[in-house]
């Protein structure tokens, strides 16, 4: 199919805009596929991560100490607009499965559990290429759709009951080399809500911890320290931990534009942060999100250029708080998404050892 290289496209994600600052590096207005990969690849940027790489990775844990980067899955969690999370007993709490076992008196019993979510898009949460798409209506050349990685098209692949191509089983793992940009320690202390997170800034954390920048395959991560107003909530009054998800919603602080092309030019694996949209955004104070989302500049950059776009993985809401303070500036970076079959995301607690 014939894809436009110069004029400028408006690409609509959620009814939002991707800027026009940045069209030099847009992928509406870019030849985006094939893949590097291949015309046919759904993996994309894990397979960057080579026996080579991950077998230096290994040589990364010295003392055997671990932290877990996934936050606690309950019912404070702060939800986007429009999903849901809910953890249940069935039986009311009672043993689901009771079964017979030798002897007067006894029995086999065991519990399950009920969740009701959007499992891959709840709380910590990996964004398998099936979840970002670039809608593109009216343009010569361009049928019209959503698009994901490697021009897959939402209305050829798509589905009620899961994604024909992309979804979470055709990811494969992460074994590699992590790195994390640590700006709670560079600016001494949580970013404020819409912080860009610069180029500088980047540079200056690598600089600090004394590494040196992303190589392929790797997993970046970054530190904010915003979801600290969620951490503890299930030791907060229920007023208390609604406020403070409202105030996590209304935006956070994020990676720029300029680092997430960057990145790409690095040919990172995955990046990964401890917000909620990876980017930085400022709807307004306490979560009312006062403005509409077809008039929020920059929405998503980084989710288009690296996923859609490259094939580049992002991972949100993750913990990094005690890697943050106990751990190195680089490590090795150990997970895998559960295999759901046209799943657009998965739950996780990756691991990170050094």
């Amino acid at each position: 199919m014939k894809r436009i290289t110069t004029a400028v496209c408006s690409a609509v994600l959620l009814g939002s805009f991707i800027g026009a600052a940045h069209a030099g590096n847009n992928p509406v207005d870019e030849n985006w596929w094939p893949s590097e990969f291949g015309k046919d690849d759904e993996a994309g940027a894990t397979n960057y991560i080579t026996p080579t790489k991950r077998a230096a990775a290994a040589m990364l844990v010295k003392k055997g100490e671990v932290a877990t980067l996934g936050m606690p899955y309950h019912s404070r969690t702060p939800l986007f607009p429009g999903r849901l999370y809910s953890l249940t007993i069935p039986g009311g709490g009672k043993p689901t499965h009771d079964l017979a076992w030798s002897g007067d008196g006894y029995r086999q019993t065991f519990m399950d559990e009920l969740v009701t979510a959007q499992i891959g898009q709840i709380g910590t949460q990996f964004d398998s290429l099936a979840h970002p798409m670039i809608q593109i209506n009216g343009k010569k050349g361009w049928k019209d759709g959503n698009y994901f990685y490697n021009g897959n098209r939402l209305e050829d692949v798509g589905g009620p009951y899961g994604m024909k191509k992309l979804g979470t089983e055709k990811v494969g793992s992460f074994f590699t080399r992590g790195i994390i940009i640590d700006l709670v320690k560079l600016k001494g202390g949580k970013l404020p809500i819409g912080y860009p997170i610069t180029l500088k800034d980047y540079h200056d954390a690598l600089k600090m911890a004394g590494i040196k920048d992303a190589e392929q395959g790797d997993v970046v991560l970054f530190r904010t320290g915003w979801n600290e107003l969620w951490r503890d909530n299930l030791e907060k009054t229920a007023d208390q931990a609604a406020a403070d998800n409202a105030m996590f919603n209304s935006g956070g602080p994020g990676v720029s534009p300029e680092v997430c092309d960057h990145l790409a030019t690095r040919k990172i694996a995955m990046l990964g942060a401890d917000n909620w949209g990876i980017e930085p955004y400022d709807f307004g104070s306490k979560g009312q999100w006062p403005t509409p989302f077809a008039k929020v500049e920059e929405w998503a950059y980084c989710h288009m250029n690296l996923s859609a776009r490259r094939g580049i993985y992002l991972f949100e809401n993750l913990d990094l708080k005690d890697l943050g303070e106990r751990g190195p500036a680089e490590f090795l970076f150990s997970w895998a998404p559960i295999k759901l079959v046209g799943a657009t995301g998965a739950p996780g607690n990756p691991i990170a050892a050094w």
